[in-house]
């Protein structure tokens, strides 16, 4: 795995305890015994990275998984016709390059940070001597590779079946529950995310979604903090 931008180095003693605390934020890990985190601890290495880094490319061979601490990633694929595909965000917790649980031959979709990105990165023959002797660290996998799938089935669906505006107030719903932040006005979505990025993953136009998100603001379902959006009216909001 290389990055488009160089990674800022922490040292030894500090790395290895934001290394932990990507750890237990990772539902993969969650069921894995004291001794599995400490060795995936003992093997992996933290990097620290600016945004608009790639840190997983479409096409290559993936080498390790890659665990996410602090900050946010999009992930996304390019398509026939140079066409980019979004597929979805990664925050703490989260884990990319998950492919390699399953030993694909290549990454499918690349991985690029958005803000500053701190994960730790778990060498793939360490990863699978854990996997072969944690009976926590099976399920946990299999669970993650079916929460994929199932993300993609309802991806599909939503793009066959719903309107925009319907499409909209799903994305909506889906970052309150990923990166709310409850205030007297409503759920904060604390994560910056510009109209384009949300017309990329609602397969819109930022000027469609411009002209939505306005409207529901004015129906009083929406506020604005800045650069962020205030989830009002949940209940009215999951009725479009």
């Amino acid at each position: 795995m290389v990055s488009a931008q160089p990674a800022r180095r922490v040292a030894p003693e500090g790395a290895r305890v934001r290394i932990q605390r990507a750890l237990k934020l990772s539902p993969l890990f969650e069921r894995a015994s004291r001794a599995s985190r400490e060795a995936a601890v003992a093997a992996g290495e933290l990097e620290v990275v600016p945004g608009g880094t790639v840190v997983i490319h479409q096409g290559a061979a993936p080498e390790e998984l890659l665990v996410i601490g602090r900050g946010r990633a999009r992930i996304e694929r390019a398509a026939a016709g140079g066409q980019v595909v979004p597929l979805g965000y990664r925050g703490a917790g989260d884990v990319l390059g998950e492919c390699c649980l399953g030993h694909a031959t290549a990454h499918a979709d690349s991985a690029t940070a958005m803000e500053e990105l701190e994960y730790a990165r778990v060498p793939l023959p360490v990863l699978d001597a854990l996997l072969a002797e944690d009976a926590g660290l099976g399920p946990a996998s299999l669970a993650l590779l079916l929460t994929r799938q199932r993300e993609t089935e309802d991806r599909i669906e939503s793009l066959l079946f719903r309107n925009v505006e319907g499409r909209l107030a799903e994305f909506l719903l889906k970052a309150a529950d990923r990166w709310g932040v409850p205030t007297p006005r409503g759920t904060l979505i604390s994560a910056p995310i510009t109209h384009l990025e949300i017309a990329q993953s609602i397969g819109s136009t930022r000027e469609t979604v411009t002209l939505t998100l306005g409207a529901l603001r004015r129906e009083g379902l929406l506020d604005v903090a800045g650069r962020r959006l205030i989830v009002r009216d949940r209940e009215a909001l999951s009725a479009r």
